[in-house]
C-alpha cells in the first residue's frame, strides 16, 4: 500500500514538473506586446505634417520603418505630386519629372534612427541628429494613418548669415556713370546686336540699322532699368541660420516693405558655391493662379520644369564673394546660356513680352530672334547682385 502511495506520488510530482516546465516554456514565447507599424510606411501629402522651423514644409515625403517596436528608421525626401500641376498639364498621360528638393538644404533624402516610446496606438521619439556639420532637434509622433514631425536645423556658419541690404544706386559722371549699381551685367560675344532705330522711334525712317556690341546694351538696360526696378522691389535679404532665406519686398503698387514667409527659399554652401533651393509647391501655385494660361502655354511650361529639374531638386548653383561689409552674389555662363536658349521658346516670349514697357517690345522681339547666333558666340557673362552689410 506505501509503494502504490509512493508512486502516486512520484506521478503527480512529475506531471507538476511538466506543466510547470511546459507552462514556462509558453511564457517565453509569448509576445510582450503587439509590435505596431512593423516594416515599413511612407507618409506624405495630407497624411504628414511636416514643419520646419515654425512653418509647415510641403512636397515632402517621410518613410518610417520599425521591426522591434523601439527603434525606428526615418527617411526624408522631396516629392512631387503631380495632382498639384494637373490643370497645367496638356494630357494625362503627361509624364512629369521628380522636382523636389530634400527637407535640409543640401541633402537630397536625409535618413536617421530614432528611439521610440509607445503610447496607445501611437509612437512618438525626438532627440539630435548630426551630419555634415549641422544639426537637427527633431520630434514627432506617427500611427498607422499619419505623421506629425517637426525639425529645427542649424547649418554650419558661414560668411553669409545675416542681413544684407541691396547695395544703394549712386550716381557718377563721365567714365563713372556706373559708378555703383546694385545689379551688374556683362555680356560679351562677336556677334553685334543689330538695331533698328524705328522699333523704339517711329518717326526715324525703318531701315536706318546700327550694330552695337553686346555688352554695351546690356550696361545700358542694367543701369537704365533693372537696377531701378530692383531697387524699388527688394530692400534686403536675410541669410538665416537653418538655410532659409527671407526678402523684405515691396510688390507692385504697394508702398511698404513686407517680409517673405519662411521655407520658400532656402540655401546651403558647397564647395565654395551658394545653392539656391526653391518650394516648388508654391512656385506651381503661383502658376496655377493664372486662370488665363492657354494650353499651348501650359505644355511650354512643363517643358520648362522638366529641362531644370535638377537644378530645382539640387539647388541652383551661384558664386558669391565677401570683402569686408559687401558681399557679391553672381550666376555666369554656365548657367545662364542655357537659361537663355529659352528665349526662343515661343511660350516664354508669350509669358516674357507683356513685362517690357510698350515703347520696346517691338525691339525686344527683333532682338529676340538674333539671340540664337549671338549665344552660339559667346565668350563671357554674369549677372551680380550687390549687397551690402545691414
Amino acid at each position: 500500500m506505501k509503494k502504490n502511495l509512493l508512486f502516486v506520488f512520484t506521478m503527480l510530482c512529475a506531471l507538476s514538473f511538466f506543466t510547470a516546465c511546459s507552462d514556462d516554456d509558453n511564457k517565453k514565447n509569448e509576445p510582450e506586446g503587439a509590435v505596431l507599424l512593423k516594416g515599413t510606411q511612407t507618409y506624405s501629402a495630407d497624411k504628414l505634417s511636416l514643419k520646419y522651423g515654425d512653418s509647415p514644409l510641403l512636397g515632402k515625403a517621410i518613410t518610417f520603418a520599425t521591426e522591434d517596436g523601439k527603434t525606428g528608421t526615418i527617411k526624408m525626401e522631396g516629392v512631387f505630386d503631380p495632382s498639384i500641376i494637373k490643370d497645367l498639364l496638356p494630357s494625362k498621360t503627361y509624364v512629369v519629372p521628380v522636382l523636389a528638393p530634400g527637407v535640409i538644404p543640401g541633402e537630397v533624402t536625409t535618413m536617421f534612427n530614432v528611439d521610440l516610446i509607445q503610447e496607445g496606438n501611437k509612437y512618438t521619439f525626438e532627440g539630435i541628429d548630426s551630419n555634415n556639420g549641422r544639426e537637427m532637434k527633431y520630434a514627432g509622433t506617427v500611427d498607422s494613418t499619419s505623421m506629425t514631425l517637426s525639425v529645427n536645423v542649424t547649418m554650419p556658419k558661414n560668411d553669409l548669415l545675416g542681413t544684407w541690404n541691396l547695395a544703394p544706386i549712386v550716381p557718377g559722371e563721365g567714365a563713372e556713370a556706373n559708378k555703383s549699381q546694385p545689379m551688374t551685367m556683362s555680356w560679351v560675344s562677336s556677334t553685334p546686336i543689330k538695331i533698328d532705330w524705328n522699333w523704339i522711334m517711329p518717326d526715324i525712317p525703318a531701315g536706318t540699322v546700327a550694330e552695337m556690341p553686346v555688352d554695351n546694351i546690356v550696361n545700358l538696360l542694367g543701369s537704365l532699368y533693372a537696377s531701378p526696378a530692383l531697387a524699388g522691389a527688394l530692400e534686403s535679404i536675410t541669410f538665416q541660420a537653418d538655410g532659409n532665406i527671407v526678402a523684405s519686398y515691396k510688390s507692385k503698387g504697394q508702398t511698404e516693405w513686407q517680409t517673405s514667409p519662411i521655407n520658400l527659399a532656402q540655401y546651403y554652401i558647397k564647395d565654395n558655391k551658394m545653392y539656391i533651393q526653391l518650394n516648388i509647391d508654391n512656385i506651381i501655385a503661383t502658376v496655377k493662379a493664372n486662370k488665363s494660361t492657354k494650353a499651348s502655354t501650359k505644355a511650354g511650361l512643363v517643358d520648362i520644369i522638366g529641362e531644370f529639374a535638377s537644378l530645382l531638386s539640387n539647388g541652383v548653383p551661384m558664386n558669391y564673394a565677401i570683402k569686408g561689409e559687401a558681399a557679391t552674389v553672381s550666376v555666369d555662363q554656365t548657367l545662364l546660356l542655357p537659361l537663355l536658349s529659352l528665349l526662343s521658346n515661343e511660350t516664354i516670349v508669350t509669358l516674357l513680352l507683356p513685362n517690357i514697357p510698350a515703347d520696346y517690345q517691338t525691339a525686344a522681339s527683333e532682338v529676340l530672334k538674333q539671340l540664337p547666333e549671338i549665344i552660339k558666340n559667346t565668350t563671357e557673362m554674369n549677372v551680380s547682385l550687390h549687397l551690402v552689410k545691414k
